[in-house]
């Protein structure tokens, strides 16, 4: 489907084509890898310096392929930045369009396989990547916090897949999923900026994308479970404590804006509750904050602390919540809440990513998308009966704690036991 965001504000225009479909351990290593193999190569441009001087050509270009999650489904995308041909002696877009079109249709590849050479390049570097994306021990708790949370395997991986999912794939396998995937896909194309949507309809035509049969649901919601608690032990100066709520709201929902409020109340903001009083007065965390995603239903509190400060810093934290639920908030942190989301969303309509990704919520839940009226104002009505509903229906489902420790900590406590 074409979806043609007419925008004059913008100098640049952005051309996306999205390919969509259900999380699946099957298919994410393939669909990780197809993502890199696009944007390094295909049967035209075959190197980097190919690319560089065709863009280069266009004025400037920027091409980039990305996979992400959205609730059930995995998106991987091509996306183009381009100048407007109006600015310009030269026609951009339809340059966009044909370099699109051969990225699409004209990959890096030959007798029933991508390029062997290229293909085992990217996977490479893609494992790579991954261990140092666990290197990373932020990830790595979060990674493990969503594994105890999501009964759905599939759910709990993320959008970049893993070093096993990525290892065991070749170039045959992954080049034949390609022409399933090119097929059977849910497809979306974007185009935002001052163009003429007759042409745009016209030049994307030329795309033979087939019909089908594709499923529009993208929100996950599970029961709840048995709360889970973890503890592992890594050499690591800072421990990372981390907790899992499931929330019964979803994007678009009745209390979807009390849920913004009152997650920036608990720990969205600066002058949030858990920010206030778990690290700048008790001074218990180095860095505190809560986050959620409402097309999963899940709501995260990330801390990382000192190992000793550990049953306090749970104990603090837990009680910020519960201060939320028994109304222990004033209207002025309510209010300073509502303007730093009110600040973040007029900040977001200027940006061209999130003007699109905005367009494809819409597409996909048209019935529960709000126009800027609409939210404003549903802003503006959440009330403090609103918030303390919300904070109630979270659910404690899962506990991660990095128990951290250097070696010589490790060290002089085997040499005390002796």
């Amino acid at each position: 489907m074409l979806h043609l965001i007419k925008e004059s504000k913008f100098k640049t225009v952005r051309l996306m084509v999205r390919f969509r479909e259900e999380m699946s351990a099957d298919t994410l290593g393939k669909r990780v890898l197809i993502s890199n193999m696009l944007e390094s190569t295909n049967a035209v441009y075959q190197t980097g310096k190919d690319f560089s001087r065709k863009l280069s050509e266009m004025y400037g270009a920027s091409f980039t392929t990305g996979v992400a999650k959205k609730g059930k489904q995995h998106l991987l995308s091509l996306n183009m930045s381009i100048v407007n041909p109006k600015l310009v002696d030269f026609d951009t877009l339809g340059a966009a369009v044909d370099f699109l079109k051969i990225a699409i249709f004209q990959p890096d590849a030959a007798n029933g396989q991508f390029n062997p050479e290229i293909f085992k390049r990217e996977q490479r570097n893609l494992l790579h990547y991954l261990a140092s994306m666990n290197d990373d021990r932020s990830y790595y708790a979060s990674r493990q916090l969503a594994n105890l949370f999501f009964e759905d395997e599939n759910q709990a991986l993320p959008s970049v897949g893993t070093s096993e999912l990525i290892a065991k794939e070749n170039p045959k396998a992954v080049f034949e999923y390609y022409q399933k995937m090119l097929t059977d896909n849910a497809i979306d194309i974007f185009v935002l900026g001052d163009v003429d949507e007759k042409r745009m309809i016209e030049r994307f035509s030329d795309f033979n994308f087939t019909d089908r049969a594709v499923s529009k649901e993208i929100s996950y919601q599970q029961s709840l479970t048995e709360s889970s608690v973890v503890t592992d032990e890594k050499e690591v100066a800072q421990s990372i404590l981390q907790f899992a709520y499931q929330m019964p709201i979803a994007y678009g929902d009745k209390n979807y804006l009390a849920l913004q409020v009152m997650n920036g109340l608990l720990g969205g903001f600066a002058h949030s509750k858990l920010f206030t009083n778990v690290r700048e007065k008790a001074s218990l965390a180095y860095s505190i904050s809560s986050t959620f995603d409402s097309f999963t239903g899940f709501l995260k509190i990330a801390a990382g602390i000192d190992v000793e400060n550990y049953e306090e810093a749970k104990s603090l934290i837990f009680e910020q919540l519960e201060a939320i639920k028994s109304g222990d908030f004033t209207e002025l942190e309510v209010e300073q809440t509502k303007t730093m989301l009110r600040n973040a969303y007029f900040v977001g309509q200027d940006s061209p990513s999130n003007t699109i990704e905005l367009e494809y919520v819409k597409a996909l839940i048209p019935d529960k998308f709000l126009p800027m009226s609409e939210f404003l104002n549903a802003l503006e009505s959440v009330s403090k009966a609103d918030l303390i509903s919300v904070a109630k229906s979270l659910n404690l489902q899962a506990e991660y704690f990095m128990k951290g420790f250097t070696v010589n900590q490790e060290k002089m406590e085997v040499s005390l036991e002796k």
